[in-house]
């Protein structure tokens, strides 16, 4: 259950991060950190986040792999082209639409054999708790949410939002077609309802089991700078490759 709620909610960290709109009033860098194990040995690796008006640039320490043989250095979101510019490797980039990117979720869950979202378990309960706390100068409140099957044990998790840092949401403020169960659940659910609508922020994710609270992201800086235009361009000599390109590159063993 816990590695599954991890699973499920750092796709829900991910549709956060990477949702943007024409009108965001925040300009500048957000700075977090993200806990994992590996093995049983603990690693924690920063992602940065630069936001425009237009665009915002998602940038981690380590490479994200997508799905076999397609790895990703980097997300730039440009709501004024309407696409998505995911960095691989050998200076390609994808260039994709939502809609090509809920083709590729099909795609990859017929490939896998994993289950779609047709197939709904449980569906996620959440709530606000009441409770408060400052993280780095940011008023926040507590969203809790738990899994509704009744085998559980009491497991869930909390996410602290702020409404302070005017960031509004875009494209993936939109229902998604084809996720996975877990990541429609965090989604098309939880997202819409608790981040979207309300316009929060979350400064830090904890997750709560028999073993005790255990931190998976929280937020270390939030500052206002140019430098975020400078990022969100596509870097210099970058290639950029559509869907098509992308299934004859795994087709043919990435050559």
């Amino acid at each position: 259950m816990k590695s599954r709620l991890v699973f499920s909610f750092s796709l829900l960290l991910f549709s956060i991060f990477v949702s943007t709109s024409a009108i965001a009033q925040f300009q500048g860098q957000i700075t977090m950190n993200i806990y994992s194990e590996d093995n049983g040995v603990p690693n924690t690796s920063e992602l940065n986040m630069f936001v425009t008006a237009q665009r915002i640039f998602v940038k981690g320490e380590n490479e994200v792999s997508l799905t076999e043989g397609v790895n990703s250095g980097g997300i730039l979101i440009r709501n004024d082209m309407k696409d998505f510019i995911i960095l691989m490797d050998d200076n390609d980039a994808l260039q994709v639409t939502k809609s090509e990117i809920e083709g590729l979720f099909k795609m990859f869950s017929s490939m896998s054999g994993s289950s779609s979202s047709s197939n709904k378990r449980d569906r996620a309960g959440f709530e606000y708790t009441g409770k408060t706390k400052s993280i780095n100068g940011y008023e926040t409140s507590e969203l809790r949410i738990w899994n509704k099957s009744k085998d559980e044990n009491g497991e869930y998790i909390s996410v602290w939002l702020t409404p302070n840092v005017d960031i509004n949401w875009g494209m993936l403020a939109q229902t998604w077609e084809n996720l996975p169960e877990d990541a429609d659940e965090a989604v098309n659910q939880v997202s819409q309802e608790a981040i979207f609508k309300s316009k929060n922020f979350p400064m830090l994710i904890e997750v709560t089991s028999d073993e005790g609270t255990e931190v998976i992201m929280e937020v270390t800086n939030i500052y206002k700078t140019n430098l975020a235009k400078a990022m969100v361009e596509i870097p210099a000599g970058v290639n950029l490759i559509g869907v098509s390109d992308l299934m004859f590159k795994m087709m043919s063993g990435g050559r």
